[in-house]
């Protein structure tokens, strides 16, 4: 099952005034999602902007060698290279696949053939929805679950309806959540499979109402109606930068 389509649940830029930029035509380092263009070539998509002139980038056009690109697509990854402003453009001089901080995982035993990891990353992890000013910060934090197979067999899901995920986030001090599910594609939704060696991921948007104040949050993600799949993870809301 492909992942969602990580550019929809972001803009491309905000601007924004900041007290600490990268000088348009700098040496940065950068960390988000990789992901095919509309057009075609390749964008990075980072839920974390990044400060560049007299804006706040969350989509960057990526130039550079793309010969093994495709291995990274839809993987969270650390790219350094030179960033050119207002154009959004970055032209990558390396790039690696890195885990988000602050990672939840699970493993899942259901049978002696059937193996699965479970992960559940915020990123950010760490954020600030305002800056000084008052003005947004432009951050787009996002839940990103994913399930991999380690078993003999492919593993294959009835759900009880359209919701593929249920997710849910709440402060560590308080036991009121906020709630959220995503539904399948067009088609089958309620069945997923997963074949042999194979990964399924899913983008979850966190919106302001689910994480308004500064504090510590739990976000809790899992297949609806397969709690067995169920992760968790922390992140912080914290003031401005």
């Amino acid at each position: 099952m492909r992942p969602a389509r990580l550019t929809l649940a972001l803009v491309a830029c905000v601007a924004v005034r900041s007290a600490a930029q990268a000088r348009p035509d700098s040496a940065v380092t950068v960390f988000g999602f990789l992901e095919p263009a509309d057009s075609g070539g390749w964008v990075i998509v980072l839920p974390d902007p990044l400060a560049v002139g007299g804006s706040r980038a969350n989509l960057l056009t990526a130039r550079g060698d793309d010969s093994r690109w495709h291995r990274l697509q839809h993987h969270f990854v650390r790219a350094v290279g030179r960033v050119e402003m207002p154009r959004a453009l970055m032209v990558i001089e390396r790039v690696e696949e890195v885990e988000p901080p602050g990672i939840g995982r699970a493993e899942v035993h259901l049978s002696s053939s059937q193996t699965a990891v479970v992960k559940l990353a915020a990123i950010p992890n760490r954020f600030a929805w305002r800056l000084r000013d008052g003005q947004g910060s432009g951050v787009q934090p996002l839940l990103v679950y994913t399930i991999l197979t380690h078993g003999l067999t492919e593993l294959d899901f009835m759900l009880p309806t359209n919701d593929v995920l249920c997710a849910r986030v709440r402060p560590t001090t308080d036991r009121k959540w906020w709630r959220t599910t995503v539904a399948g594609p067009t088609g089958n939704q309620q069945r997923i499979v997963i074949r042999l060696g194979g990964m399924y991921r899913q983008f979850i948007p966190i919106p302001p109402e689910a994480a308004p104040n500064p504090g510590r949050y739990l976000a809790h993600v899992t297949l609806c109606g397969v709690a067995a799949y169920g992760v968790e993870t922390q992140f912080d809301v914290g003031t401005a930068p």
